[in-house]
């Protein structure tokens, strides 16, 4: 599954008491969730205890969390390990086609399948906010790799809200991939019923807050 190449903005949850941008929910896994903006959003990537997980090539700006990652399966979520295991072997999973689609589904009973393995956090900027929130027994699995961090990563104008990077961005250094930016959001179109659309924001009740 892909989460690819959208624009999430002040999400603050229901009286402002947080939620989730893109939630994973319980041991959700095999997802892509990349090249996204990320702007005032509370627990804006979250993993939640799923395996080969990637979050990449995202901007995450004034986010808390900006990324999270649990291990709920070796803990309060443990019991759902023999629902799991039930499940798997009413199914043909080691035989083909499935073995040759799902290839690291072959041996998952022989490898902690409720440890939250695989997960990649890689190529991502991140500016303001909170960068991370990681259960300490999820940290060994995940492989975090060139995000960018406390550095100006050199937006053509954040003031308003144009998170397009500048071509001297540090973040082509690493890797980080132009995102289409400007193919992102609403557009005009004969069926639809206003333009352009307007909107206002709901500011959180309370404020986010770094930590």
């Amino acid at each position: 599954m892909r989460n690819v190449s959208n624009y999430f903005h002040h999400i603050s949850g229901f009286e402002g008491r947080g939620c989730v941008g893109v939630y994973l929910d319980d041991q959700f896994s095999g997802t892509e969730v990349s090249s996204n903006v990320f702007y005032k959003v509370t627990r804006a990537a979250m993993i939640g205890g799923g395996r080969d997980c990637t979050i990449e090539n995202n901007i995450f700006v004034d986010c808390v969390p900006a990324t999270h990652v649990d291990a709920r399966g070796l803990g309060w979520a443990s019991s759902g390990g023999e629902g799991l295991r039930s499940s798997l072997r009413s199914m043909p999973y080691t035989e083909s086609p499935w073995s040759a689609r799902y290839p690291k589904l072959v041996n998952i009973l022989d490898d902690d399948p409720m440890a939250p393995k695989g997960n990649v956090i890689s190529r991502n900027i991140c500016v303001g906010g909170q960068w991370g929130d990681f259960e300490d027994k999820a940290k060994p699995f995940v492989k975090f790799q060139d995000n960018l961090l406390d550095m100006d990563p050199l937006f053509v104008d954040a003031a308003h809200q144009n998170f397009q990077l500048q071509d001297g961005s540090p973040a082509y250094k690493l890797g980080f991939k132009r995102i289409p930016i400007e193919k992102i959001g609403l557009y005009q179109d004969e069926v639809r019923a206003s333009w352009p659309v307007k909107h206002s924001v709901r500011p959180p009740q309370t404020p986010l807050e770094s930590k």
